[in-house]
């Protein structure tokens, strides 16, 4: 009986955590790695979330990075609390003081110029690209994080802020400056990257838009599929493998036609990273029961508009358009 009870006992956490994997899973493996080591959005690993209160880690689920490679996530309460008991698998929630920090921002200034700017930017913008596979600057492993992005400070406390500064985060390349700041000049440096603060605003994407694009074809499924990698390829597309909608290989009548330009695919990775979660393009091709034969292309403009980066979604816009373009003229559509 004692046997089993501390068997049940040790298993406890592994339960409490089972939740919040499936939400990470669900939300978070695609960018942060299957094991937080990181991929498209920074490593997450015990040393880092160890420095982050459940506050700050509640208000970036929240808010997310708004321009930056981590989206806004609308998970309920009994979610997000999984999720941060999974990422904190145990680790003790730090605590910090509640009193906001004072100090002269001219001062902050020169001290950051002076340790700072190499890694997060003359202007705080963060580092060029995203994650750990996906930076663009080769003399660090990752992109460090833009301290004037409104949602990190609208997420992160003065006093967690300096915490970090001089005692860095272990595992990372955010190194300790306690060797270099004394206490005064940390609360100079946080006031100096608090001065960037603005008040929060949504993004203007209007929420009107179709969450996908759906095309008749007169042909049969066999003929369409001709039309659509002939149309593809007559466009500057370059075939990719196709795939079935289902793991059932047995269904003929739901088909992905992949497929991608390879001259702006770069070009779209330099605008932004999470261009690259919607490639290769695809044209689900379906026959319904009824014989018709309908061809749905994703509208990205949708998918892509929570990320609030403006250039990102006029290319968005620019593929919608030149996808439409091809379907439109492979299906014969006037």
């Amino acid at each position: 009986m004692k046997f089993k009870i501390l068997t049940i006992l040790l298993l406890l956490p592994l339960f409490s955590f089972a939740g919040g994997k499936t939400v990470y899973q669900d939300n978070c493996e695609k960018c942060h790695g299957f094991s937080q080591q990181g991929f498209l959005g920074l490593p997450l690993y015990r040393s880092t979330i160890a420095n982050h209160t459940d506050d700050y880690l509640k208000k970036t689920i929240k808010y997310g990075r708004p321009g930056r490679v981590m989206p806004e996530f609308d998970l309920s309460d009994t979610q997000v609390t999984e999720l941060i008991q999974f990422l904190r698998s145990g680790l003790p929630e730090p605590k910090y003081s509640d009193s906001p920090i004072t100090g002269n921002t001219d001062r902050g200034k020169y001290y950051y110029e002076r340790y700072c700017t190499r890694c997060h930017g003359d202007a705080l913008q963060g580092g060029e690209g995203v994650g750990v596979y996906l930076y663009w600057q080769n003399n660090q492993a990752v992109s460090p994080p833009a301290l004037a992005n409104q949602a990190f400070l609208h997420s992160a406390s003065d006093q967690m802020i300096k915490h970090i500064i001089l005692n860095g985060i272990e595992n990372s390349e955010m190194s300790s400056y306690a060797n270099k700041l004394n206490d005064e000049m940390a609360n100079d440096m946080v006031a100096y990257i608090r001065s960037h603060e603005k008040p929060m605003v949504d993004g203007e994407t209007p929420d009107d838009e179709p969450l996908s694009f759906i095309y008749e074809s007169s042909k049969n499924m066999k003929d369409t599929i001709s039309k659509l990698k002939k149309g593809a390829t007559a466009h500057g597309f370059e075939l990719h493998s196709s795939r079935h909608l289902t793991q059932n290989h047995s269904d003929r009548k739901q088909l992905i036609v992949r497929f991608f330009n390879s001259d702006n695919v770069i070009e779209f990775l330099k605008i932004d990273q999470r261009l690259g979660l919607i490639l290769p393009l695809r044209a689900t091709v379906m026959e319904r029961e009824d014989k018709k034969v309908i061809v749905v292309i994703e509208n990205y403009a949708y998918t892509l508009k929570h990320f609030e980066n403006q250039k990102m979604n006029k290319a968005a816009s620019d593929l919608n358009k030149q996808m439409k373009q091809m379907i439109e003229a492979a299906l014969d559509i006037n």
